[in-house]
């Protein structure tokens, strides 16, 4: 994809074409837009490229809400980077969505229809997020999506729950036989959790029992730190945690609660 110019063309010569994958919130927050511009003007311009059957007018495929904010300032014209030739449609969604992501975050519902396209389109998340530069990570959760029984779609359309909690909800129920009613019910009580207590409370999270070494509690009680350690402390950890077949958070999780015990029992002792 190469640009053949970068020019000033007149705002009613450009239309968003139906290859934005921004569909959603377009508009939010744009007055922060059009008090940037105003003070700053436009510092970068927006992609367009040529449409065959319109001469002179072009198709916006990145910068949407930049052409608005210029609308709202009564411009006339926008400085716009000009494609030699249209893309095809998905190339067009790839640009938009790159452009978008380091612009301001989409709406997850447009990246997962998006990503869902292209995803149909070329076969793998691999091959998508290699091809267009998108993050392999999210590409793979947008692509869950579809794949998500019909309650936990609503909710996650509905603003009830974030994606990555429909798709754990999704990997729990596939365990045993879920109803919606308890579907929803088990949804309301993990969405204000953090991942790991999630984990936990779906029955992912520490063991629980004597014979582990951890503290018996209620679950979704736990609750998740960060902490910093060297290197040579952390590859001890991590040669530990194979011996005792545990993933490295755990380990870490264990080595912390006896050790915290530990000085409980001395505490009480010198009391």
């Amino acid at each position: 994809m190469s640009f053949s110019r970068v020019e000033k063309i007149s705002l009613d010569r450009l239309v968003i074409g139906d290859r934005q994958v921004r569909t959603r919130e377009v508009e939010e927050d744009i007055d922060e837009l059009v008090a940037n511009i105003r003070v700053h003007g436009q510092l970068e311009p927006i992609i367009v490229a040529p449409l065959n059957d319109h001469d002179g007018h072009y198709e916006i495929l990145a910068g949407q809400r930049r052409w608005l904010a210029m609308r709202r300032l009564g411009a006339r014209e926008i400085t716009a980077a000009v494609i030699a030739e249209r893309p095809d449609r998905d190339v067009a969604s790839a640009l938009s969505i790159s452009e978008n992501l380091i612009r301001r975050d989409l709406s997850v519902l447009d990246l997962i229809d998006a990503c869902t396209s292209l995803y149909n389109r070329y076969g793998s998340i691999k091959a998508v997020a290699e091809r267009f530069g998108l993050p392999y990570g999210r590409v793979r959760g947008y692509v869950k999506f579809d794949r998500l029984r019909p309650e936990l779609k609503e909710l996650v359309r509905d603003g009830a729950i974030d994606l990555k909690t429909a798709i754990r909800l999704e990997d729990h129920c596939q365990r045993g036989d879920v109803d919606e009613r308890q579907l929803r019910q088990l949804a309301a009580e993990v969405a204000g959790m953090s991942m790991a207590q999630q984990s936990d409370f779906l029955g992912a999270g520490p063991e629980v029992g004597p014979e582990t070494g951890s503290v018996p509690h209620k679950p979704g009680s736990v609750k998740q730190i960060i902490v910093t350690l060297t290197i040579a402390d952390l590859e001890a950890l991590r040669a530990w945690a194979r011996t005792k077949n545990l993933t490295q958070d755990r380990a870490g999780a264990r080595i912390i609660a006896s050790f915290l015990r530990d000085i409980a029992h001395e505490v009480s002792r010198n009391a």
